[in-house]
């Protein structure tokens, strides 16, 4: 009675041990073992597969402008891979997406890239995995009618996207959010009441993590939208002050974190509990630079600085300041934390196919 199982118990342990080795393999090996077999790209797409790699970054995307012969501005994009990570694999040039000209990234989430064609007509939206060399326009959508806009992605949960627009009500205390499904493939408006009146800060980007969007408002607030109920709620900052020069607000170690600085002085708190709005002072550092915080590292205790035109990395635990790349210009705009995603994506267009 019991010998239809065997195989089956072998089958599972031989998947097991294959995952076992596959999942200390290099990121560039595993994109390449995709292509082994069909049983191999499923299992290295699955969902169980993905959670059991370790996170990782890549490197950091940023643009600067610049001016062309003809003295008309233009927008670039450069891409700094971390020095424990080999992105050669990935086309970070984004060259697989048919469009010419300058691409401008407006958002980065677990391994896709929300971009649109620089000075183009603003229906050129659309989003692309630089590991698959996939992408999808995203029909209907016109940027200036949108104060934010933000992506929304956790492969954990779900295969599909979303991405969304906040559209601000003058008349009211609602904020209008628009969500676009790669599932449904349409567009839905929700009014989200943010309980006072609230402003937000135009072209700041989003923090989206465990299902929640985070937008830095202005002054003294964090608004926090959960995008599958439509419920919003105020956190109020662990400080605020005039005296603040630069401030951050991301994720890291799946954790709210926020970042401000004074004249050389860094402070760095950590959402505790969200419930409350508890906020713990995690690092506090006077710098002997004159610096501003980029971004933060998604999975170590390490914030990316900018001092003049050099980007460097601070490590919190060990309060060490290390160079990481020599920047085009001394003026960065848009830095974006890159995390590839190596699981199969729903993005209708794939290159070459």
């Amino acid at each position: 009675m019991e010998a239809p199982k065997k195989p089956h118990a072998a089958k599972n342990l031989a998947n097991d041990l294959l995952i076992s080795v596959l999942t200390r393999l290099p990121p560039k090996s595993l994109c390449r073992f995709l292509c082994v077999s069909k049983s191999w790209h499923h299992l290295i797409s699955d969902a169980y597969f993905q959670a059991q790699l370790p996170p990782s970054m890549a490197g950091l995307f940023y643009h600067f402008k610049d001016q062309d012969p003809s003295r008309c501005w233009r927008i670039n994009k450069e891409y700094i891979s971390t020095p424990s990570y080999h992105s050669g694999f990935i086309d970070t040039t984004l060259s697989f997406l048919p469009y010419t000209g300058n691409i401008q990234i407006l958002d980065s989430c677990n391994g896709l890239l929300l971009c649109r064609l620089w000075g183009s007509p603003s229906s050129n939206v659309f989003i692309c995995n630089p590991v698959a060399q996939s992408w999808t326009l995203i029909p209907n959508l016109k940027l200036p009618n949108f104060c934010l806009l933000c992506l929304a992605f956790d492969p954990q949960v779900s295969v599909h996207f979303t991405l969304v627009g906040l559209q601000l009500n003058k008349q009211s205390t609602c904020v209008e959010l628009v969500k676009f499904s790669s599932q449904t493939h349409s567009w839905a408006k929700f009014p989200v009441s943010t309980e006072c009146d609230i402003k937000f800060h135009r072209k700041r980007r989003g923090v989206y993590f465990n299902g929640i969007l985070h937008l830095l408002a202005a002054w003294k607030y964090i608004v926090a939208i959960d995008l599958e109920g439509m419920v919003c709620r105020r956190i109020e900052m662990p400080v605020t002050s005039s005296l603040i020069r630069n401030k951050f607000l991301g994720n890291s170690g799946g954790s709210l974190h926020y970042a401000v600085k004074g004249k050389r002085e860094m402070r760095v708190w950590m959402l505790k509990d969200c419930e409350r709005g508890e906020w713990v002072l995690k690092h506090s550092v006077v710098l002997e630079v004159m610096f501003d915080i980029t971004a933060f590292h998604p999975d170590m205790d390490i914030v990316f600085l900018r001092v003049q035109n050099i980007l460097m990395s601070y490590h919190m635990n060990t309060c060490e300041l290390k160079e990481l790349h020599t920047l085009r210009q001394k003026t960065v705009h848009w830095p974006f934390v890159f995390s590839p995603f190596f699981g199969e994506d729903v993005l209708e267009n794939k290159n070459g196919v």
